[in-house]
């Protein structure tokens, strides 16, 4: 389990970079932001949630 600070760290981290990338004009999956959540949550690392994002490509 991780911190609530760790969690609201992680999840203004996650945010700021689903903003950049739809400011560029790309579509966020539901899948990403569910694998997005999990990370935030300390439930998978951020590894994981790369090898995951990369698996669904």
């Amino acid at each position: 389990m991780i911190s609530k600070a760790e969690q609201e760290y992680r999840r203004k981290i996650i945010e700021y970079g689903i903003a950049s990338c739809e400011l560029e004009g790309c579509i966020i999956s539901d899948e990403y932001r569910r694998l997005s959540e999990r990370y935030i949550k300390g439930e998978i690392t951020l590894e994981e949630l790369g090898n995951q994002v990369r698996k669904n490509l």
